[in-house]
């Protein structure tokens, strides 16, 4: 099962959901604020919270979308659009979407391959959220980024993407680009989104990270790059210079060399090591992160266990930071090796 962090999951469930505001009670979704209902079939509009308007649309191709937004909408802004499970649809053009300003705009589960230029001029001031995750999407407009000055998110999770995108905005707080086809993430890439809190790759083919790719972030919480196919970790590549970092994930690789100095600056942080092909901790490499306080999870790692762990095995303070499944290649876990036998034979 691909690694669901609970913000990514949040952020799948509508932001607009929760308890009805007591002035909408009795309020039939067919009447005003929404388009008369029989003009947006097979779409429906519904109304949350403090008016906040939903459309809703499953089953939809290309042209269906474009008419049921060539519809009359006697209120265009605050709108949230879920389509999905769309098989049929494959293009995203502009002046698909009418005249309505959308705040949350979510496609996914459908046959989207590419999102044209100007497709979303509409809420390039509004739009906090874009979703367009579980698609076919080879083509979208990066280059227009900086034109979305209210985008704290987008999630472009599991589509057909190959090449690491164009990264320019002010406001972007987290990108998903999990599941793709990527095999690069550029040196510079990042510099583009300097309020970046989160950033995801999982699943896709990148073997090398370059030194100084995560330098430059002074947000920076959370990095998830597991199921990629990294096997050498080198010394500078996930150098870290934030006060507010929590996590970084690369389980699932191929790792088994970490350079010393490659792992910086997440001190008090968890560290997700597990699955990967670790033979041996390095006291220089690991000594400096322990001691920062770095929780760090080594499960299903091949470690040898013999006297390259003499230094961790007899540190009660230190094995205290390494989480509990953490077991030789034979499964005896570490925190029932005898710290004795290191002390007399190593």
């Amino acid at each position: 099962m691909p690694f669901v962090v609970p913000l990514l999951a949040a952020a799948l469930v509508s932001v607009s959901e929760g308890c009805a505001d007591p002035t909408l009670e009795g309020l039939d979704s067919r009447d005003l604020p929404c388009p008369e209902a029989e003009d947006i079939l097979p779409c429906e509009c519904t109304v949350h919270g403090s008016y906040n308007l939903n459309m809703y649309c499953s089953d939809v191709d290309s042209d269906e979308l474009a008419r049921v937004f060539s519809a009359h909408f006697p209120f265009t802004q605050h709108w949230r659009l879920d389509v999905r499970y769309s098989d049929r649809l494959d293009v995203l053009r502009k002046g698909d979407l009418g005249v309505v300003s959308i705040d949350d705009f979510g496609i996914i589960f459908s046959g989207l391959r590419e999102v044209q230029e100007e497709a979303l001029s509409q809420s390039y001031s509004t739009v906090e959220r874009i979703g367009l995750s579980y698609n076919q999407i080879s083509k979208f407009p990066f280059h227009e980024l900086p034109l979305f000055t209210a985008l704290r998110q987008l999630y472009l999770y599991d589509n057909k993407l190959d090449q690491f995108p164009e990264l320019n905005s002010d406001s972007l707080r987290l990108v998903s680009l999990s599941f793709n086809l990527m095999s690069d993430v550029p040196v510079d890439g990042f510099k583009g989104v300097p309020n970046l809190e989160v950033f995801a790759f999982e699943g896709n083919n990148l073997e090398h990270i370059t030194p100084g790719t995560f330098s430059g972030l002074p947000h920076l919480q959370r990095v998830y790059i597991p199921r990629n196919k990294l096997s050498r970790i080198q010394e500078g590549a996930l150098a870290v210079a934030s006060d507010f970092f929590r996590e970084l994930v690369l389980f699932g690789n191929n790792i088994s060399i970490i350079e010393p100095f490659a792992i910086t600056g997440i001190s008090g942080a968890n560290l997700r090591l597990d699955g990967n092909s670790l033979t041996v901790l390095d006291e220089a490499v690991f000594r400096p992160l322990l001691e920062d306080k770095v929780s760090i999870f080594l499960e299903a790692n091949p470690l040898s266990c013999e006297c390259d762990i003499a230094w961790l095995v007899t540190a009660p303070d230190l094995m205290a930071q390494i989480a509990d499944a953490a077991a030789c290649f034979n499964g005896q876990l570490l925190a029932d090796l005898d710290p004795a036998i290191y002390e007399n034979l190593c």
